[in-house]
């Protein structure tokens, strides 16, 4: 059997073929590509935590660090079903670099500090912790922003939750400024939050959309801006070419009356 020099030559070119991708393959390496791309700028929504870390013992007083799963539970859980007095909570709504911009440290170390010399108090609160950068979530679903002070009063299951929100100063806040605070309870002296981002009683919390709100306003802050810009380009386009196409024309109908010729014309026929 003899093959020509022309076969013999194209048989590179045929195996360089065979290993082409084809354009399906292309496409779906190419939405991968930009998947991986968009995934690395979009960090976790809750970051998880351990038994040990969920329960943290500052050397004294208790501080539950909550989290997007467990908030809720935790604190519901301090109170007896006999209890006839309101739980008192402190929960630190901290953050680091990217909620706070670095600013949280001493207001943090300040309560730490707090929670250890109140490590034989029985009259002190139960103490939690919010960092917003490791619960981005929970923090947009409660509206909270730190470094504030979060003080309820949580009563038995069916009545409304007291909560009032303490604004905390970067620079300025220390040991003194809790202690002096729980000692006055000068707290008392704020108005209650009544707004609709309330964890427990507001409308949103109620209704059941507060979480996934909280996640409609952490997906805008993660996102890059440039997301949104081709989104808005894709869709600009797709609509400006729908306007600029032409409609189609029907097809042409028959004329009307036109008369149906029968048979052969005249002079046509045979003799």
């Amino acid at each position: 059997m003899k093959f020509s020099s022309g076969a013999i030559l194209a048989l590179p070119l045929l195996a360089a073929a065979s290993h082409q991708e084809s354009p399906l393959e292309q496409a779906k390496a190419q939405a991968q590509f930009w998947f991986d791309k968009i995934s690395a700028y979009i960090p976790t929504p809750s970051k998880p935590h351990t038994p040990e870390e969920a329960a943290a013992k500052v050397g004294g007083k208790t501080v539950n660090v909550l989290a997007l799963e467990n908030w809720e539970e935790t604190i519901r859980s301090s109170v007896k079903p006999t209890s006839t007095t309101p739980e008192e909570w402190w929960v630190m709504i901290t953050g680091g670099n990217k909620t706070c911009f670095g600013h949280c440290g001493q207001a943090e170390t300040a309560f730490n500090e707090t929670a250890a010399l109140w490590a034989f108090n029985p009259n002190a609160p139960n103490l939690g912790y919010i960092d917003c950068d490791d619960q981005p979530v929970l923090c947009n679903s409660w509206g909270a922003g730190p470094p504030s002070l979060w003080i309820m009063e949580v009563p038995s299951p069916g009545a409304p939750v007291d909560i009032r929100i303490k604004s905390l100063n970067a620079t300025t806040t220390e040991v003194k400024t809790f202690t002096d605070l729980h000692a006055s309870k000068d707290w008392k002296s704020k108005p209650v939050y009544e707004g609709y981002f309330h964890p427990f009683d507001g409308p949103l919390a109620k209704y059941g959309v507060a979480i996934p709100l909280g996640y409609v306003f952490w997906g805008f802050a993660v996102v890059p801006s440039w997301v949104f810009m081709i989104g808005i380009s894709f869709l600009s386009r797709t609509f400006m070419s729908s306007r600029t196409t032409p409609p189609r024309r029907p097809a042409d109908a028959a004329a009307p009356g036109a008369r149906v010729r029968v048979g052969a014309p005249p002079g046509d026929a045979m003799s």
